[in-house]
C-alpha cells in the first residue's frame, strides 16, 4: 500500500511535466497557421486604452508630416549654415530622409497597425528586405526634388506679381515642408494605388 502511494506522485509529477513540455512546444511553434482564431471584437477591447479615438488616417498622416519636419528641422535648418550649396542640403536631407522612412516612419506605420498589412497602402516601399531601403532613398530624392521645386516656383510667383525681386517671400520651415512633404508623398502613393488598382480590374476582366 505504501509502494503504491509513492508511485501516485511519480505519476503526477510525470503528468505535470508533460503537460508543462507541451505547452511550451506549442508556444514556441505558434503562428498565424496554427493559432485559433480570435474574434475581431475581442482584439478591440484590448486595443482600446482611452475614450477618445483617433482615427487610422489621422495617426498615418501626423507620422508622416512628423518625421519630415523634423528632418527638416534638424537637417535642412541645422546644416543650413554649414553647407553652402543647396544642392548638397538637399542630397543629405534625401538621403537623411530615405533612412528615416525606412527605418522609422514605415515601421511605426506597421507598429500602428490593427491588423496586419491595413497601414500598407500609406507606404510607397513596401518590401522590408535591403533593398527598401535604397528605393526608399531614391524615393526620398524624388520628393525632396518636388519640395524644392515647388518653393521655388511659388516664390518666382510671389516675387513677380509684387514686383520684389529681392526678397525671398516663403522660407523653408518645418511646419510647412512638412506638410509639403506629406502632400507629395500621398500624391505619389495614391497614384501608385491608382495604377495598381486599374492594372489588377483589367487582368480581372481578362
Amino acid at each position: 500500500m505504501a509502494k503504491k502511494g509513492r508511485q501516485e506522485p511519480i505519476k503526477e509529477a510525470a503528468e505535470y511535466y508533460e503537460l508543462k513540455t507541451e505547452a511550451v512546444e506549442n508556444l514556441v511553434t505558434a503562428d498565424s497557421s496554427n493559432s485559433p482564431k480570435i474574434p475581431e471584437e475581442e482584439l478591440r477591447k484590448y486595443r482600446r486604452n482611452s475614450n477618445i479615438q483617433v482615427p487610422n488616417t489621422v495617426k498615418v498622416l501626423f507620422v508622416k508630416f512628423w518625421f519630415a519636419g523634423a528632418v527638416c528641422y534638424f537637417v535642412i535648418w541645422g546644416l543650413g549654415l554649414y553647407l553652402g550649396s543647396v544642392l548638397d542640403l538637399l542630397v543629405v536631407a534625401a538621403v537623411v530622409m530615405g533612412f528615416v522612412t525606412d527605418l522609422l516612419a514605415n515601421n511605426v506605420l506597421r507598429f500602428m497597425e490593427e491588423t496586419p498589412g491595413v497601414n500598407e497602402k500609406w507606404i510607397m516601399v513596401r518590401k522590408r528586405r535591403y533593398v527598401s531601403l535604397i528605393l526608399n532613398l531614391l524615393y526620398a530624392g524624388v520628393l525632396m526634388a518636388l519640395v524644392y521645386l515647388f518653393y521655388e516656383y511659388l516664390n518666382i510667383a510671389i516675387t513677380t506679381a509684387t514686383g520684389d525681386k529681392q526678397s525671398v517671400p516663403v522660407g523653408v520651415e518645418p511646419l510647412l515642408f512638412g506638410l509639403l512633404y506629406m502632400g507629395f508623398d500621398l500624391a505619389l502613393v495614391g497614384l501608385r494605388n491608382l495604377i495598381k488598382k486599374i492594372i489588377t480590374g483589367a487582368k480581372g476582366v481578362r
